[in-house]
């Protein structure tokens, strides 16, 4: 089958050539087919090796026989709103609705959306009712409220509370007011504007800071700024997610490298070097990755990227600020500071903001990204108040308070992981804010969220998209404000929770849940 005849095809068709292929063991077939699925497509099976097909093993493509076959057959037409159906079904099983109908297609997703909430085991939207700390007061998407040991917020450093946070809020409000003055490229910035890239600059070692006003714009807008289509992505295969729709956005040459596997970047670089010498490669990851808190060597990734002419891009986003010598995150940890090609972040973690940056040492690059990179020149610029709070934050990281508050921030995630594991449980990654309590099956850490929130233990259950179906978890997020007596009752409490859970399960419905 040619590719011209293959580009004329939708999705539907494409996945059922692929599964035609797989039956045959015909991984060529599988992988010239799977080049033309749609970047939708792409994004919401994120667990889909969809650029690797030519290189599965027997074990991996029955694994993809399978979730494909899942995707292939329409959901089950009839809506049924007791605990077994809100229990059993993933959002993965929605993802190809049946019909024309672009509006009514939706209403099957959303029957499954309210049996879940009658069940209370959808676990998004959730409120808060006064400022967040170490424990905070929410109401739940059904209006029942509750208040907990809060590790829901991702206030790494407590800053929320912190009163020169507050005061330089209220000061830029009094000398600025709400301010919405536009486009950073016409009249949107402000003098603190000039301040805060200054300060950041100082923070990464890298002088050249363009602001966005979010992180997802920041990562998007150097994606799309920088790549042009018949340049190159390499991308961690659980880099964000803005990143990897950046990637998708802005070529068609993306290829998703295995999570930390610095050999396979390498395998890549020289094969694509061997066939293209004249176009651009970009090398993207995380810094501490948010959903496995795990980090890769970025020693090695950057030496790698400069031996076949690639640039390294790293997303500071969740360790900048709680972690490293003065706050210096996975790049001072690694002693990379001022090394790293291109380093971009995000304030709505440590910085207790919105916002996002992209730094560099290239003056060039910075002017090119704030013409082309989309979501700078086209977007709003940070309020005034955003800046100020961003730039009161940055100061207290580099001083003596901000070692003092990272030295709680760690106590606390200690005396977290410690309890858990004690009990049995798996925590994932390396200790840093960000504390993944692996649960697996989908029933399993649903019952037990539902049972926290009543129990006073406020945490946020992942799962697809943001996981692989069978792969959910508990992503707990630390606070400095933490104390270590309240972060080992909140281990006691969650793991008697999945005690009980697992027994519930087990009575219900005939089976234990692993």
């Amino acid at each position: 089958m040619s590719l011209p005849e293959l580009d004329q095809r939708d999705d539907d068709e494409l996945i059922e050539t692929i599964l035609a292929a797989a039956d045959r063991r015909d991984l060529a077939a599988m992988a010239v087919a799977a080049a033309e699925v749609s970047e939708m497509t792409r994004n919401w099976a994120t667990h889909i090796p969809w650029d690797e097909f030519d290189s599965l093993d027997e074990i991996a493509l029955d694994e993809v026989i399978a979730d494909l076959t899942q995707m292939w057959e329409p959901v089950n037409l009839q809506v049924d709103a007791d605990e077994e159906y809100a229990l059993d079904k993933n959002a993965y099983d929605f993802y190809r609705p049946v019909g024309r109908n672009l509006m009514t297609r939706t209403e099957e997703f959303h029957g499954w959306v309210e049996a879940r909430r009658r069940t209370e085991t959808w676990q998004y939207s959730r409120t808060l009712e006064a400022a967040p700390n170490s424990v905070a007061q929410i109401t739940n998407d059904i209006g029942r409220r509750t208040r907990g040991i809060n590790f829901n917020s991702q206030d790494y450093l407590s800053f929320n509370t912190h009163p020169a946070i507050r005061e330089a809020a209220t000061k830029a409000m009094r000398d600025y007011g709400p301010h919405s003055a536009g486009s950073p490229m016409v009249l949107g910035n402000t003098r603190i504007s000039d301040e805060l890239e200054a300060s950041l600059g100082e923070l990464v070692r890298a002088e050249q800071v363009t602001l966005f006003p979010t992180g997802w714009a920041a990562g998007f807008g150097a994606m799309a700024g920088l790549v042009r289509q018949e340049d190159h992505v390499l991308i961690d295969r659980l880099a964000h997610s803005c990143l990897q729709q950046g990637a998708r956005a802005t070529t068609r040459n993306v290829v998703r490298y295995e999570h930390l596997n610095v050999d396979e970047v390498r395998r890549h670089l020289v094969d694509i070097r061997r066939r293209d010498s004249r176009n651009g490669i970009l090398v993207v990851t995380d810094g501490l990755f948010s959903v496995d808190a795990d980090w890769p060597d970025l020693v090695t990734l950057q030496r790698v990227c400069r031996e076949h002419d690639a640039t390294l891009l790293v997303d500071v986003a969740h360790d900048l600020g709680s972690m490293g010598p003065g706050g210096t995150g996975v790049l001072g940890m690694q002693d990379v500071l001022g090394d790293i090609d291109i380093v971009m972040g995000a304030f709505s973690k440590t910085f207790c903001s919105n916002g996002g940056f992209v730094a560099s040492a290239s003056p060039a690059l910075k002017q090119y990204l704030k013409m082309f990179g989309g979501s700078h020149m086209f977007s709003n610029a940070l309020s005034p108040v955003q800046t100020a709070v961003v730039l009161e934050a940055s100061k207290i990281i580099r001083s003596a308070e901000g070692d003092l508050l990272r030295s709680r921030l760690h106590t606390a995630v200690t005396a977290l992981r410690d309890e858990l594991i004690g009990h049995g449980l798996t925590c994932m990654g390396e200790p840093s804010p960000i504390v993944p309590l692996l649960i697996g099956n989908e029933k399993l850490a649903r019952i037990a969220n539902r049972l926290l929130f009543d129990r006073g233990v406020l945490a946020f259950m992942v799962e697809f998209p943001v996981t692989p179906t069978g792969s959910s978890r508990f992503r707990l997020q630390v606070q400095a404000n933490h104390e270590p007596d309240e972060a080992r009752a909140a281990a006691r409490i969650i793991a008697d929770a999945i005690t009980d859970a697992r027994t519930y399960l087990s009575s219900a419905f005939g089976s234990t849940q692993r």
